[in-house]
C-alpha cells in the first residue's frame, strides 16, 4: 500500500465513526446545538462568536456576486474584484460602489497554496471582509482549514498532526515554496533563491518521475509512513552539505511563515470565517455538504435523554431546525475552539489541544472535501435531498429558509457551471493562473526562477499566462419582492469592464454575460483526477 493511500484511508476513517456516539459525545453535541452568539467576559475582543443563524448578510439582497477558488494569485483577485464595480481598491480605506443595502460579494474560500502569493490573497480578502461586513462574506477552503491545522497547532511524536502530518509536507497541491520568499514574513536571506532554486529542481525530477504522491518534503519530521524527497531525489541524494542546508532553510521558513500568519492576525481571523453559510437563495459552503452529514446532523439533533425527549414529544417538538444544528456543529464549534485556544498561546504553532468533541473534525473535514454533487449518477439527487432537509421538507422545521441552490468551490472547471437545473453552481472556474499552467505542481513562477530553474516534461511544458482567465458568476433579482431566478449569470474576464460606477446594463441585470453552460468543463478530471486518484479529496 503506498504512502498516498495510508494517508487517504487515515484522513476519511472518520465515516465510519458517524454511525455510533458515546454518551458523553452525545451530551457535548446536546451542549453545542444552543449555544448563545456572545462569548465569555474573558473573550478577547479580537474574536466574535458567530450567530445563532446560518444567514449571513440581509434577506433583502437583490444582487449577489460569487467568486470561486483564488488559489495565491493576488494580481487576478484584485482584477476580478475590480471587474465586478462593486469596490474601488484605489482609496484607502476601500470604497464601497455597489448598493450597500443590496449588494454582496461571496468568495468560496482556497484563498491558499498552489501560487506564490497566498499571504497577499489572505491580506486581501480580510481587508474586504472587515471594511464593509455588510456586503462582503469570506468562506473557508479546505487548502485554508489544512494552514490553520498546520499553522496554529503543536505537532510532535507524542501529540502528532490530527491528519497524520502537516499538508505543507506534500510535494504537490498545497504550500508552494516560492510562497515563503515571495511574503514579507519570511527573512531575505543571501542564498534564499540557489536553495529555493535547487528544491524546484528536485520537485521537477519527482514530477517527471510521477512520484508526487509517493515522497514528501518532510525532514527532519517524517514519520514512518512519508519517504522523504531530501534522502531520495537529486541533487540532494548525493549532495549532504545542500541537502542539510535545504531542509534547515525550508524549515525556517516555515517557522517564519507561521509565526507572519498569526502575528498579522490573519490566523485569528480565518478562524472566524464561516465554514457553510446562507447568502440569498444559496446554501454556500466549500466543498458540499453530504447527505450523509445532513442525516448525521439531524439525528444528533433530535437524540435527546429519555426525559427530555418524552417532554418535548408532549409539547409537540418532534422536529428540529437542521440549519441551527448544521451552523453550532460546524461554524460555532470551529469558531469557539480556536477563540479559546488562541486566547491560551502566544505564537504559531502552540496549540496542543485537538478538535476531538462532537466529531467537529470529521464534519468539517467531510463539507470542505466533498465532491458528490459531481457524480453524473446520484450528483443531482444528493443536492435535491440536502436542499430539502435544510428547507424542512416535511417535517415543518427550517421553513423560511428558502433555499434553492447550493454554491460551492472545490472542484474545478474551465468556467464558472450550472448543473442541476440550476439546484447547483460550481464557482470554481481555476481563477489562478498558476493553476491554469501547471496544475498542483509547484513549478517555478518568479521571472528569475523560470530562466535558471524551469527543467524537465512537466514544468518546462507551459508558462504561467499574463492575463487572467476563468468566470465568476451574479445572480440578480429585480426587488426584495421578486423570487430569485433559477439561472444566474456567468461572465468572462473579457466581458466585464472595471469602472468607477457600475453601467446602466451592470445595474439592470442585463449585459454580456448569459446564463451558466450547464457543460460540464472539468480541470478536476484533466489536472487533479489525472494525477493522482485516489487522493482526489485531499486535494
Amino acid at each position: 500500500m503506498t504512502t498516498t493511500t495510508t494517508t487517504t484511508i487515515n484522513n476519511h476513517r472518520f465515516l465510519i465513526r458517524f454511525i455510533t456516539l458515546s454518551l458523553h459525545e452525545f451530551l457535548f453535541l446536546l451542549f453545542l446545538w444552543p449555544l448563545s452568539s456572545s462569548s465569555s467576559s474573558s473573550s478577547s475582543s479580537s474574536f466574535s462568536l458567530p450567530s445563532l443563524s446560518l444567514r449571513k448578510l440581509s434577506q433583502d439582497l437583490t444582487s449577489i456576486h460569487f467568486i470561486g477558488d483564488l488559489h495565491a494569485d493576488v494580481s487576478c483577485a484584485r482584477q476580478w474584484v475590480e471587474k465586478t464595480n462593486l469596490v474601488n481598491l484605489t482609496t484607502t480605506p476601500f470604497e464601497w460602489l455597489g448598493d450597500p443595502h443590496a449588494d454582496a460579494l461571496v468568495f468560496l474560500g482556497d484563498y491558499v497554496d498552489k501560487g506564490s502569493t497566498s499571504a497577499s490573497v489572505l491580506k486581501f480578502v480580510r481587508e474586504l471582509q472587515e471594511t464593509f461586513p455588510n456586503n462582503v462574506v469570506t468562506m473557508l477552503g479546505n487548502h485554508d482549514f489544512f494552514l490553520i491545522l498546520d499553522t496554529a497547532l503543536s505537532f510532535s511524536l507524542s501529540n502528532p498532526h490530527p491528519l497524520g502530518h502537516p499538508f505543507y509536507d506534500y510535494a504537490y497541491s498545497f504550500m508552494h515554496p516560492e510562497e515563503y520568499i515571495e511574503s514579507d514574513w519570511v527573512l531575505n536571506r543571501e542564498d534564499d533563491e540557489e536553495l529555493l532554486g535547487e528544491i524546484l529542481l528536485a520537485l521537477s525530477f519527482v514530477y517527471d518521475s510521477n512520484l508526487q504522491g509517493s515522497v514528501h518534503l518532510c525532514a527532519p519530521n517524517c514519520t514512518r509512513e512519508q519517504q522523504d524527497l531530501f534522502e531520495l531525489v537529486p541533487p540532494f541524494d548525493r549532495n549532504v552539505t545542500l541537502k542539510e542546508r535545504a531542509i534547515e532553510r525550508l524549515n525556517l521558513w516555515r517557522q517564519e511563515y507561521a509565526r507572519g500568519l498569526y502575528d498579522s492576525g490573519l490566523m485569528q481571523w480565518m478562524t472566524q470565517q464561516p465554514l457553510v453559510a446562507i447568502v440569498g437563495d444559496a446554501l454556500v459552503v466549500h466543498g458540499g455538504v453530504s447527505d450523509r452529514v445532513v442525516d448525521f446532523v439531524e439525528a444528533m439533533a433530535t437524540r435527546q435523554p429519555p426525559q427530555q425527549q418524552s417532554q418535548s414529544q408532549s409539547q409537540g417538538m418532534n422536529h428540529v431546525n437542521v440549519t441551527k444544528a448544521l451552523h453550532s456543529m460546524t461554524n460555532v464549534a470551529f469558531s469557539r475552539f480556536f477563540q479559546q485556544e488562541l486566547e491560551k498561546v502566544h505564537g504559531a504553532n502552540q496549540i496542543q489541544a485537538r478538535l476531538t468533541g462532537g466529531y467537529v473534525l470529521e464534519i468539517i473535514m467531510d463539507m470542505v472535501q466533498h465532491r458528490g454533487y459531481f457524480d453524473r449518477i446520484k450528483g443531482c439527487s444528493e443536492v435535491k435531498y440536502v436542499l430539502d432537509k435544510l428547507n424542512g421538507a416535511g417535517t415543518g422545521a427550517g421553513a423560511g429558509t428558502g433555499l434553492n441552490r447550493i454554491v460551492v468551490g472545490h472542484t474545478p472547471h474551465d468556467d464558472a457551471t450550472e448543473l442541476c437545473n440550476g439546484k447547483l453552481l460550481a464557482s470554481d472556474s481555476s481563477l489562478s493562473r498558476s493553476f491554469r499552467a501547471h496544475g498542483n505542481m509547484y513549478c517555478p513562477l518568479k521571472k528569475s526562477l523560470v530562466e535558471d530553474y524551469a527543467r524537465g516534461r512537466i514544468c518546462s511544458k507551459a508558462l504561467q499566462k499574463e492575463q487572467c482567465e476563468g468566470s465568476i458568476s451574479r445572480i440578480t433579482r429585480a426587488s426584495v419582492k421578486d423570487a430569485w431566478p433559477t439561472n444566474v449569470q456567468r461572465f468572462q474576464f473579457h466581458e466585464l469592464h472595471s469602472a468607477t460606477s457600475r453601467s446602466s446594463s451592470d445595474s439592470s441585470g442585463s449585459g454580456s454575460g448569459g446564463s451558466v453552460s450547464s457543460t460540464l468543463e472539468s480541470r478536476f478530471t484533466t489536472q487533479e483526477e489525472a494525477i493522482l486518484p485516489q487522493q482526489q479529496d485531499e486535494l
